[in-house]
């Protein structure tokens, strides 16, 4: 209320007066069928997202960056889902413009746009797979991944890996900063101007006896030159994002010396990969005592705690919403943790409650407050 627009706000509380007035009479009447009674329900919610849609950190978007694509095939699997040979082809990358305006515009931003630069110039990205996209500081630049998706199972090869692109806010200046026989993706801008990424360049495999070559963290200069491993950890790593102090938050699957399914975390380290630290949720007293993993982890504005998703190992990277508090003790449970989304259970984790594939309902938290975030949601 204090920072909302006080005439819009004041017609919709005038509205839930009304309202209230109308569900107080249904109670009081000796018999009310449920067509009236759902009425009114249907009218609180609109109500509710009326009013929730004067929040003022809402009304300063502009346009929401956004992919569509289908969900990835092959192993049911934290690791799998990231290989470029299981992406279905299909998906767009696209804005919403005035999102919360009378007449918010869908925009195709690539729809007009032709590979400047890299092995597929002067192509379209038509018929591939889209993942992970990351807008600049300055809301200029978009970075994103892409694959041909031309791949069969376990095939590693250009056309079957995701690569890295860059392209302006209005969909000019389309160029490929990465190629090769390896997957790269979760692209994320840091302060000095370099882009952090995720790569299966270093090498390595997966433990658990599959062909799964390890991906971990490297960055490279605005233009795709320059390329460093950021990370020399022996498992896999996931989504780079920037502190509101500068550093570098992603997972970490810390599968040493512990349980193979349990340990896949927040970590952090300087932009340069100095100082790597496990913050949260490494050793938990049992399995089932906290979320198997916790994915898509951003710092919520203006406050010292993250947002994440609480997702499963055998899984992909969908859950339940988490808040973690790094300044509370950890009791190896879920003592840092406060469930934004309570009606959906940890998955995996919580699989007594509810099958693992009926809790993947959450994904992509974007905070905007320690109250208020813009998520992808799909309860089906």
């Amino acid at each position: 209320r204090p920072q909302a627009d006080a005439t819009k706000l004041e017609a919709l509380t005038a509205k839930l007066i009304q309202l209230e007035a109308r569900r107080a009479q249904l109670e009081a009447e000796a018999s009310v069928t449920e067509a009236a009674r759902r009425q009114v329900f249907l009218e609180a919610r609109r109500l509710a997202r009326y009013i929730a849609f004067c929040n003022p950190l809402l009304r300063e978007v502009p346009g929401i960056l956004f992919i569509t694509r289908h969900d990835a095939g092959g192993v049911f699997h934290m690791v799998d889902q990231f290989y470029g040979f299981n992406a279905k082809p299909g998906g767009a990358l696209l804005v919403l413009v005035d999102p919360l305006g009378p007449n918010p515009q869908l925009v195709n931003l690539l729809e007009n746009s032709v590979v400047e630069r890299g092995r597929l110039k002067g192509h379209k990205l038509t018929g591939g797979a889209f993942l992970s996209p990351e807008l600049s500081f300055d809301g200029k630049t978009i970075l994103f991944a892409w694959t041909e998706a031309k791949g069969k199972d376990l095939e590693w090869s250009p056309t079957a890996s995701y690569h890295i692109f860059r392209v302006n806010a209005d969909g000019t200046g389309l160029v490929q900063l990465t190629d090769g026989s390896w997957n790269d993706f979760d692209p994320c801008f840091l302060p000095n101007g370099r882009i952090v990424f995720v790569s299966e360049r270093r090498g390595g495999f997966l433990r658990c006896g599959r062909y799964c070559p390890t991906y971990t963290m490297f960055s490279m200069a605005a233009d795709g030159s320059d390329v460093v491993c950021v990370s020399f950890h022996e498992t896999h790593e996931w989504h780079p994002s920037v502190t509101d102090d500068g550093l570098i938050v992603y997972t970490r699957w810390d599968y040493i010396d512990r349980d193979t399914n349990m340990a896949h975390h927040p970590w952090t380290c300087r932009p340069d990969g100095n100082d790597p630290r496990g913050f949260h949720g490494n050793y938990p007293n049992r399995r089932e005592s906290r979320p198997w993993m916790e994915m898509n982890i951003r710092a919520i504005p203006g406050s010292h705690k993250y947002v994440a998703t609480a997702a499963a190992h055998h899984g992909h990277a969908f859950g339940s919403l988490v808040i973690i508090d790094p300044r509370l003790a950890d009791d190896g449970a879920e003592s840092q943790l406060t469930r934004l989304t309570p009606e959906v259970p940890f998955p995996e984790a919580e699989k007594h409650l509810k099958p693992i594939a009926e809790c993947m309902v959450y994904g992509t938290a974007w905070p905007l407050s320690e109250e208020d975030y813009l998520c992808v949601y799909d309860p089906a």
